[in-house]
């Protein structure tokens, strides 16, 4: 049998390795993807964190989540059985999803992986300070009330816990509402910026009327130059989130923290827009260090660049840099023969 160097760097590191809960995560159903397998272990709740941190060692899951919403019994295995208290609104931000993005798409033994560079980091990074620009200026949610964190792969991860529990109860379908808003889908210009009539004396549209409208006027001031430039307009004001994310009261959110099993890069809370800003997409992000003695997967392109380093494939058997081994190790594309 293979030795599997992966799965022992990941148990390594969730025996030191700190990560976040909500307080209240006694209410929350935990769920993993096993390491060997697609299957999920699900239905699952902890009463310590020191418990959680034991089944992370022993069974060392691919990926490990907690519920967006709140149950009276988490480890109900039915659903309807739960007894759901509400669920937190969240927001996904996939950078290759995002115009502008040049994703690698491969498929390696039924296996797709999606690979993004910085560019498309840089790209979904836009999106997120957009999108938390709405939920404290529109919404009015404070920072205290929001989580975001770099999903460890290709994109942004924001999640709001309300002050106000109403938010909580919201449906799958006013859910939706709030998809719309911020994706702009449905806006109406003659509404927003009013078309100029004869006789009328309009008000001056600034960006401090707020909302759309505010958004809006600091880019154009008036209606023609707004519709002149509609498409552009949407691009450079909307945000592209994931709309069955956002609709669904049962998703769920990535422990922060914990490995994301698609890069082997740890979910990485940001606390403040300065950390956004500096995130910086490359195998620096890696809690591993070292080297790896790698055999390459025949069906990979000539050159492939992988957190920002450049890996020619002529070679089929060669050292890289650990961060690099295990991202193409959780993908299929590579296995470690060694580390150095």
């Amino acid at each position: 049998m293979k030795h599997d160097y992966v799965r022992d760097l990941l148990r390594q590191y969730y025996s030191i390795a700190d990560f976040y809960l909500p307080k209240d995560f006694v209410l929350r159903e935990f769920a993993f993807q096993q390491y060997d397998s697609k299957a999920y272990v699900r239905h699952l709740s902890f009463q310590s964190k020191a418990l959680l941190k034991e089944y992370l060692i022993k069974y060392t899951p691919r990926q490990a989540y907690y519920s967006a919403a709140l149950y009276r019994d988490p480890a109900a295995e039915k659903m309807e059985d739960k007894g759901w208290l509400g669920s937190e609104l969240m927001f996904d931000i996939d950078s290759d999803h995002i115009d502008g993005c040049e994703s690698i798409k491969l498929q390696v033994n039924y296996t797709k992986v999606t690979i993004v560079d910085r560019k498309c980091i840089e790209l979904a990074k836009e999106h997120e300070l957009r999108l938390l620009d709405i939920l404290r200026n529109d919404f009015g949610f404070s920072s205290n009330e929001i989580m975001v964190y770099f999903s460890g792969n290709r994109g942004f991860h924001t999640v709001v816990h309300p002050s106000d529990e109403e938010w909580l109860k919201l449906s799958p379908h006013l859910r939706r509402e709030l998809v719309d808003y911020i994706k702009g889908i449905g806006l109406d210009f003659d509404l927003i910026i009013p078309r100029p009539k004869k006789g009328v004396r309009l008000y001056q549209l600034t960006p401090e009327c707020g909302g759309w409208r505010g958004r809006i006027a600091g880019k154009v001031r008036t209606y023609d130059e707004a519709l002149a430039n509609l498409g552009n307009l949407l691009r450079e004001l909307t945000v592209n989130i994931d709309e069955q994310v956002t609709q669904d009261i049962s998703r769920l959110v990535r422990i922060p923290g914990t490995i994301n099993g698609k890069s082997g890069i740890p979910a990485i809370l940001l606390l403040r827009e300065t950390d956004i800003i500096e995130l910086d997409y490359s195998i620096h992000l890696s809690p591993f260090q070292g080297d790896a003695i790698t055999k390459l997967s025949e069906k990979l392109p000539k050159k492939i660049k992988v957190l920002e380093y450049e890996v020619s494939t002529e070679q089929k058997t060669q050292k890289l840099p650990l961060p690099v081994a295990i991202y193409l190790a959780l993908n299929d594309l590579a296995v470690i023969k060694s580390l150095l």
